[in-house]
């Protein structure tokens, strides 16, 4: 039988959908320096000016920067704006 990570893989495959979006991997999309975007988080850690810290399924991810603020956020997805100079999985 099957695990539930393979039937995940295959319906996301199968649907033609990201397997991400399915198996609850953060996806994560940088738009030049300015723009974060991030889907699939858990939870903020820690958020101000210099640096966000959020986690995921796999792990945590780190932004640091200038000038960081919360564009958008949502159950789902944040986007964070700024200044992003650094970008760790930890």
């Amino acid at each position: 039988m099957p695990s539930v990570d393979e039937i995940k893989r295959r319906l996301a495959e199968f649907a033609d959908i990201p397997a991400e979006l399915v198996s609850g991997a953060p996806l994560i999309t940088i738009v030049g320096a300015g723009d974060l975007t991030i889907e699939n988080y858990k939870s903020i850690l820690e958020y101000s000016d210099e640096r966000a810290r959020f986690l995921t399924a796999k792990g945590v991810v780190s932004a640091a920067g200038k000038r960081l603020h919360l564009r958008q956020i949502t159950r789902e997805r944040v986007v964070i704006s700024g200044k992003i100079e650094k970008l760790e999985f930890l």
